[in-house]
């Protein structure tokens, strides 16, 4: 096939994939996902994802996680065949784990494969049941929101009080590895603490909801999505709120997270209009990340009305 013909099929791909109104992006200032992939085939795969509800996004989202975790454990396995049960989840534990984390878990001969929403929903009904409000930030967040990735960890906020600790800790003990003290400190400094599944693997970082203005607007608008074919939901930070905090994130490591970086472009994105840029902007103001939102309009090329 002529390198003329090859031109005019990536044309006609294009055009029908692009809605009318969008504008092909500069590709000077546009800076695509990953350096091996071509706008015009970023483009393709963003308006696939559009066109998917929530819930297809949230089930996506829990089969790629679940599928990841599962090659690492056939992996595992393959690498140590003549080693023990517990040496190969030990070995599975390193490659989805930090290993400080590792030597907290009471694993043993088993181990689950389950995805990220199925996780965080075997958290979460736990914080309903003790009416704790709760919602799912970091990268599942902007899993939903902008582009899907693998995570190590689920990050929740929660309106944690003191005179439910013992509750919480009751209710999450034995198959979660939990501590009283980081739990106290946690509420008594307005920080986190982490949770770890004995049975999955899975490590869960639980911030507690603190008075900062933006937390609490953050926390207000915080949004009901319905994350599988059974019904069940999960309340998720909203997009602006979800952009809002992974700059403060990039800022606060000196711009030298670039997974936060494309997180952010994700959700600008794929969520393009819809997104209310006023919000963003008023709050990116307050919280000093004017430079870094017009650097990140500019490399999504973000169009604004």
């Amino acid at each position: 096939m002529s390198k003329s013909n090859l031109t005019m099929i990536r044309e006609g791909v294009k055009e029908f994939f692009t809605p009318p109104q969008t504008k092909q992006p500069k590709s000077n200032v546009y800076k695509t996902q990953s350096e091996d992939t071509d706008i015009v085939s970023e483009m393709i795969l963003f308006s696939l994802w559009r066109s998917w509800h929530e819930t297809k996004k949230a089930i996506n989202l829990n089969n790629n996680t679940n599928n990841a975790r599962t090659t690492a454990w056939h992996i595992a396995t393959a690498t140590l065949a003549n080693k023990s049960k517990r040496e190969q989840i030990h070995y599975f534990l390193r490659k989805v784990l930090d290993s400080d984390c590792i030597e907290k878990l009471s694993i043993g001969e088993k181990i689950t494969m389950t995805g990220v929403i199925e996780e965080t929903l075997l958290v979460t009904k736990i914080l309903d049941s003790m009416g704790i409000s709760y919602h799912v930030g970091g990268s599942v967040a902007s899993g939903i929101w902008g582009e899907m990735r693998y995570t190590q960890d689920i990050d929740l906020v929660a309106d944690i009080q003191e005179s439910q600790i013992i509750l919480l800790l009751k209710a999450f003990s034995p198959r979660f590895y939990i501590s009283e003290i980081a739990v106290r400190e946690a509420i008594k400094f307005r920080q986190s603490f982490n949770l770890i599944d004995n049975e999955t693997g899975w490590k869960i970082d639980i911030f507690i909801l603190d008075e900062d203005p933006f937390q609490i607007s953050r926390f207000q608008r915080k949004r009901k999505i319905t994350v599988n074919e059974m019904g069940e939901t999960l309340n998720f930070s909203s997009p602006e709120d979800t952009i809002l905090q992974k700059l403060l994130w990039y800022q606060k490591t000196e711009k030298q997270s670039s997974q936060q970086w494309r997180d952010i472009l994700g959700i600008f994105k794929l969520q393009q209009s819809d997104l209310d840029l006023v919000y963003i902007k008023q709050w990116a103001e307050i919280l000093r990340l004017s430079k870094e939102l017009d650097q990140a309009l500019l490399e999504s090329s973000y169009e604004e009305n």
